[in-house]
């Protein structure tokens, strides 16, 4: 059987699949690093951090008194006077990848465990509220006296690990109802809310898809422009990339799309069995996809069109077109 007839059961394993190298890094060098240790002195200024300004955007930022500098992080190398292909330019270029799973980057901060394919991190609260709140909007028009006791408690409950814990004790001790009937319910719900906060966790940590299109753009029209290369086998290669590189971008806005309109589908949340289990396939599928894309699309990230070496985008173009290859990666759920 032909890899792209081969069942999601078989895709290979994702960590092992044709390794990636980080363009200007040296052999045996292990990229990338476990922290953000910058070699030029003015990027290890304490003030110093990066995030995301309030359009989305990533940025460099120093305070001066009350203001804060906000730079573009593709061009950031240029006003740093930092080379492209450095040690430093490499690390400048894993800063938005990073910042795709924590809010702010100061220098000395560890690389996210994302971009070091560790196991991913304990769910964070918001993603459990996040699923949790339209569970409880569902709860209350669907689940009955029960369900609308319960979505009232925990609407008084804060949120947290144990808001559902919090709200059957209140429906029992302060509602009456019967212990037997409520902590059934609310053990389900709670499974079914932690299901779907992962897959919002999953969808959240997904690699900085539109920046790795961006860059194969970028780097497709640089070898284009440039008559020497104009016609040339690896040119060829990129314009075949160009209409695919947006896949793993669609799929898992899909994947995401899926679920939550799994949650939001009138079933029946006293038996939510069938429910939990296509929420946690779901979330599988993000891992999956997640894992296959993070190290690619952050070593995209570290190309810089004009100066790195063609050999390294070739093999880049050729991760791509693998990893594109996997059909099973990207097939639409049943």
């Amino acid at each position: 059987m032909s890899q792209t007839e081969s069942p999601p059961s078989c895709l290979p394993d994702p960590r092992g699949f044709d390794p990636v190298r980080f363009p200007g890094t040296a052999e045996g060098e292990t990229w990338p690093p476990p922290h953000f240790l910058f070699q030029a002195s003015w990027l290890r200024e304490p003030d110093l951090a990066f995030e995301r300004d309030p359009s989305g955007g990533i940025g460099l930022v120093r305070p001066y008194a009350h203001m804060r500098m906000l730079v573009d992080l593709d061009n950031a190398h240029l006003l740093l006077d930092i080379a492209p292909g450095t040690h430093d330019f490499r690390l400048l270029r894993l800063v938005p990848a990073a910042l795709r799973c924590v809010e702010r980057i100061t220098p000395g901060d560890p690389v996210p465990g994302p971009l070091l394919d560790e196991d991913p991190e304990p769910l964070e609260e918001h993603h459990l509220y996040a699923a949790t709140s339209g569970l409880v909007a569902r709860l209350a028009a669907t689940a009955g006296e029960e369900g609308e006791a319960l979505a009232e408690a925990m609407r008084r409950t804060p949120p947290g690990p144990a808001m559902f814990e919090a709200a059957i004790a209140h429906c029992i001790t302060k509602g009456g109802f019967p212990m037997g009937t409520m902590a059934p319910l609310g053990r389900r719900l709670q499974l079914l809310a932690n299901a779907h906060a992962r897959v919002l966790a999953a969808a959240a940590s997904q690699p900085d898809y539109e920046a790795m299109e961006r860059m194969v753009r970028r780097t497709r029209d640089a070898l284009g422009n440039d008559r020497r290369w104009a016609g040339d086998l690896l040119t060829r290669a990129m314009d075949g990339l160009m209409p695919m590189i947006g896949r793993p971008r669609r799929a898992a806005a899909a994947l995401l799309a899926t679920a939550e309109q799994a949650m939001r589908r009138p079933l029946p949340l006293e038996a939510p069995a069938r429910l939990l289990r296509d929420q946690l396939a779901l979330r599988d599928r993000l891992l999956d996809l997640s894992v296959f894309w993070h190290r690619l699309s952050a070593a995209w990230l570290a190309v810089d069109p004009e100066t790195t070496d063609r050999r390294e985008i070739e093999a880049l173009a050729r991760n791509a077109l693998r990893r594109l290859a996997l059909e099973p990666l990207y097939r639409a759920t049943d």
